[in-house]
């Protein structure tokens, strides 16, 4: 009896160590946005949700903006990483506002994020539970939009998409915070491999308006940011459909015309390569042979994306979930910055496809 409560100390130890060592609680993270409020004058607070409480930011600070953008974070609770790019992107846009990036982008741009967007279940995985994907009522809510939905029960893989569309309460605050904001570009982030993708998730067809200026964004930010990134249309890449997803809402339901994405953080890829990739990329780049990998096959490096999960939960433990969806601690810092300016490039890159 002992010797099991000191292992379970120490593993609680090890995970508490893990996830403090840089990461934010929920706790934390409102806390940050709070202090974000009282110092940038163009940055507001409110719910999009009240049960459970689901914090929206708004950004504006030209009222007479040209675009608007929403960026939607952490649906997968146990991606903490993509939270985590999210408030590392606020801090830059207001603490570092006189950038060139970030001044073009606060004139042209009224922004919406949500950045916990599954907080009862984040709150499990800041407990320990670094393996779970779905909500409070065990449903994936990227499988729970009214978006080709389907009925799909899998409780071992977590997909499990709902008994309806819209059941579900984070879903619900989603699909009222997009229709009343009605953005010019969508993006939702996630991890468990690297990858930029397109609508549709649902069928392999791609995007039948718009795909040709998405893929110019995709290609520019991913031979900048992730030349390992698979890019394209999503069922493409992750090579099965996975229908009711929020980027094929935003794009057939809401006729939002740029809809992304992106997949942000695989753990068997290590920032040694992604380091090495990018130097390719750069010398791709003054070579003038980036144009032929553009169109490169797929990959196929992703068995967690956002869309599936091919796995059991219990294929993985505890301890190896945290490490396969987020870097750690002594790579955190590469991965907040550097998806941070793929976000401003993305933003400044729409800007360019729509005045050509």
């Amino acid at each position: 009896m002992k010797i099991a409560l000191i292992v379970f100390l120490s593993l609680s130890l090890v995970f508490a160590t893990k996830f403090s060592s840089k990461y934010h609680t929920t706790a934390e993270l409102n806390e940050e946005l709070e202090s974000l409020s009282r110092s940038c004058s163009f940055l507001s607070l409110s719910n999009a949700s009240e049960n459970p409480q689901i914090k929206e930011v708004s950004i504006n600070r030209n009222q007479n903006k040209k675009y608007r953008a929403y960026i939607l974070f952490g649906e997968h609770p146990r991606e903490l990483i993509s939270p985590e790019s999210g408030i590392h992107f606020l801090n830059d846009l207001c603490y570092e506002k006189n950038d060139q990036k970030n001044k073009q982008i606060l004139d042209d741009f009224e922004l919406r994020l949500i950045l916990n967007a599954n907080p009862v279940s984040r709150q499990k995985v800041e407990g320990g539970e670094y393996c779970l994907r779905e909500n409070e009522n065990g449903v994936d809510i990227n499988r729970n939009y009214d978006a080709h939905w389907e009925k799909v029960q899998d409780d071992v893989r977590q997909v499990t998409s709902g008994p309806n569309p819209f059941s579900e309460p984070e879903t619900r605050a989603v699909r009222d915070s997009l229709k009343a904001f009605n953005p010019d570009i969508f993006l939702t982030v996630h991890s468990g491999t690297l990858g930029m993708f397109t609508p549709h998730a649902y069928s392999t067809d791609a995007a039948e308006h718009n795909e040709d200026k998405m893929m110019d964004i995709l290609n520019d930010i991913s031979g900048k940011y992730c030349p390992s990134c698979d890019v394209g249309v999503a069922s493409q890449a992750i090579g099965y459909l996975a229908p009711g997803s929020c980027v094929d809402y935003a794009y057939d339901e809401l006729k939002i015309r740029y809809s992304f994405a992106f997949e942000i953080y695989h753990g068997s890829i290590n920032l040694e390569e992604q380091l090495k990739s990018r130097q390719h990329s750069s010398f791709l780049q003054l070579t003038g042979q980036e144009q032929q990998t553009k169109n490169r096959k797929f990959q196929h490096n992703n068995n967690h994306s956002c869309f599936l999960q091919t796995s059991s939960k219990y294929d993985m433990s505890k301890e190896e979930c945290f490490d396969y969806f987020n870097p750690d601690s002594s790579q955190y810092d590469w991965y907040v910055q550097n998806w941070t300016e793929a976000y401003q490039e993305m933003l400044l890159k729409l800007v360019q496809e729509e005045q050509s």
